[in-house]
């Protein structure tokens, strides 16, 4: 399955659903679910005013601000060097609306300010947090994970998934209607 490498706390906050956009400096083109590594090096988090804007600093409850502060300390660490979800990518644009979209254009007053590049702002849906995380080392760009493929299980299949980690049911699987889903690579099982 394709992986790319995000630094924490970006990767810890894509995976939990709070930031729906990654900002590259390169356009994509794939659709569809990707891993998301947690590169070996953080952001260093001696100010969060040097990290998120106030903006997003605010949306974050105290809790979720106490744990980004901490994170480098013996409280509930961010893991690093492993990937520790999965999200979709939906779409990729130029100056999303969101407050995690870095903007090319900028408005101030009357004049439009341009960045002497574009950065593109890639859509993400459909986080999912690992229960644990999967040592791997990282690469640049969009790279394999050869552990879990893309592919769901088929409706009148074995009730397996193509995670190929050992299958757990109780903590790998979460129920949804008629359907459960992998807690690892957002495969369906049917019952």
């Amino acid at each position: 399955m394709r992986a790319i490498t995000v630094k924490q706390p970006w990767a810890y906050l894509i995976c939990s659903g709070k930031k729906d956009i990654e900002n590259r400096t390169w356009y994509n083109m794939f659709r569809g679910r990707v891993l998301i590594h947690a590169s070996a090096k953080p952001v260093k988090m001696i100010n969060p005013n040097n990290v998120f804007t106030y903006q997003q600093w605010e949306s974050f409850s105290t809790e979720e601000q106490v744990q980004l502060i901490c994170s480098g300390t013996s409280f509930k660490p961010l893991q690093n060097s492993s990937i520790i979800g999965s999200v979709e990518i939906v779409d990729c644009v130029v100056n999303h609306e969101s407050i995690w979209a870095e903007k090319s254009e900028l408005v101030i007053g009357e004049n439009k300010v341009c960045q002497p590049q574009t950065i593109y702002n890639w859509v993400l849906d459909n986080p999912i947090m690992f229960p644990e995380p999967i040592p791997a080392k990282g690469k640049l760009s969009f790279w394999d994970y050869p552990g879990i493929l893309a592919e769901p299980e088929e409706k009148d299949g074995p009730l397996f998934c193509h995670c190929q980690l050992p299958v757990k049911e109780q903590s790998q699987v979460s129920a949804c209607i008629d359907q459960y889903r992998c807690n690892y690579c957002g495969g369906i099982w049917y019952k």
